[in-house]
């Protein structure tokens, strides 16, 4: 089992970061966890009142204050990569201590700051819905395709300057 399918599947709870305002509402995502039962909380920066995409009127939260105690150590950042270095903070104010920064989000800023607040990189680049057991089928294709690029296989990425290769 790849090492991304051990965290995105584990049946622990996860913070799902996006901002709206920024047309960055990770809305795929949400539904993809949703459809699964997968417990995750939703946190957009933008404050977007309920969710939006293929699972439209689903509980959102708007601080760190508002969300469950329960939130798990993971945070999934879907962001500009000039809003990341806040989504960071955010995370680690809601206790999490380990972030995957999904694709066109891993700002060499923003890893910097996740690692001077002593929290782990899981990934820079990849979308975690990829590594999920099952999947909307609309990432199933997308999915096909990096694994017969070869990338599904590769180990996390970490570094912030490496040759970006999470789309295809």
């Amino acid at each position: 089992m790849h090492a991304l399918e051990r965290v995105i599947n584990s049946p622990e709870p996860l913070v799902l970061i996006g901002h709206s305002s920024e047309d960055r509402f990770p809305g795929y995502s949400y539904n993809a966890y949703t459809r699964l039962g997968k417990k995750f909380y939703c946190l957009d920066i933008g404050g977007l009142p309920v969710s939006r995409g293929p699972t439209k009127g689903g509980k959102v939260y708007h601080s760190v204050a508002e969300l469950p105690e329960d939130r798990g150590d993971l945070a999934v950042i879907w962001v500009h990569p000039r809003t990341a270095p806040a989504a960071v903070d955010l995370a680690h104010e809601a206790g999490c201590k380990r972030v995957w920064f999904s694709f066109g989000t891993g700002h060499p800023k923003a890893v910097a700051r996740a690692r001077e607040l002593g929290l782990e990189v899981v990934e820079i680049g990849r979308c975690p819905v990829l590594y999920l057991r099952d999947k909307p089928a609309a990432c199933k294709g997308h999915t096909l395709l990096v694994k017969a690029s070869g990338l599904y296989r590769r180990p996390p990425q970490t570094d912030p300057s490496a040759k970006r290769r999470e789309q295809l």
